[in-house]
């Protein structure tokens, strides 16, 4: 059997030696070095060449996306799997274009851990149910940006007093989806569903499912295609 080694880098002594003691009772796997900052682990990857390295995002204020692309350019062999107690969206999907092979929360049991870690070491991606919901979230809004035109999605928020959340659930509607529909799509509760469709019928000021679906429809959220001159408008505000 081969033994994968791992590096960890995590500055919570308790928290690093506790990972590197779990580890080190599987037969297949074998901390080979552990580091508190991101210049022990810089070396470890270089001269030692784990097959995975398990890295705090508190390493570096930029919550490890620079260290992790300084990683796979250097050993691209190396899977990247970022340790955090939560990571913003945008981080989230930096991270990803950074290289980050897979994502552990602070709060995982032991025995997930070393499942997880197997998973990203055969070359799948992990992600934490939290996290999946939170990249979902983010990729919906840039791609209903792109497909509705930026210009006429802010208009929306504006007109409405929408948050992008309450956005998010509002074109589903328009679509004609239930609330058991847009949690699946969204990866949300059920209640939490509810909860903001309550929120968009006070703001739209309806008080029932069809009159919603027909005002938001009415209303735009269905989408439309920006013009040359938007894209054109947009660029030039980008610009300046």
């Amino acid at each position: 059997m081969e033994t994968k080694r791992i590096a960890i880098a995590e500055q919570q002594t308790l928290l690093r030696e506790g990972i590197r003691k779990i580890i080190d009772l599987e037969p297949d796997l074998k901390v080979c070095a552990t580091a508190d900052n991101e210049e022990d682990l810089r070396e470890a990857v270089l001269t030692l060449r784990p097959a995975a390295v398990i890295v705090d995002t508190s390493l570096h204020g930029d919550g490890g996306i620079d260290l992790t692309s300084w990683i796979k350019e250097r050993r691209p062999e190396t899977k990247v799997i970022l340790f955090a107690n939560d990571i913003e969206e945008d981080d989230l999907l930096q991270s990803i274009a950074a290289g980050a092979n897979g994502f552990l929360l602070k709060d995982i049991q032991w025995d997930d851990l070393l499942m997880q870690i197997r998973l990203v070491l055969k070359g799948q991606m992990f992600l934490p149910e939290r996290l999946a919901a939170k990249l979902s979230n983010k990729l919906f809004r840039i791609l209903t940006g792109e497909r509705y035109g930026t210009r006429h999605v802010q208009s929306l928020l504006e007109r409405f007093r929408l948050t992008e959340k309450e956005y998010e659930i509002s074109l589903l509607m328009a679509k004609g989806l239930n609330n058991r529909q847009i949690a699946e799509a969204l990866m949300y509760s059920d209640g939490t569903v509810r909860n903001y469709v309550s929120s968009v019928y006070e703001k739209i000021g309806v008080r029932d499912r069809a009159k919603a679906v027909i005002f938001l429809r009415d209303s735009g959220f269905q989408g439309r295609e920006e013009t040359s001159a938007d894209r054109a408008s947009h660029e030039r505000a980008t610009i300046l």
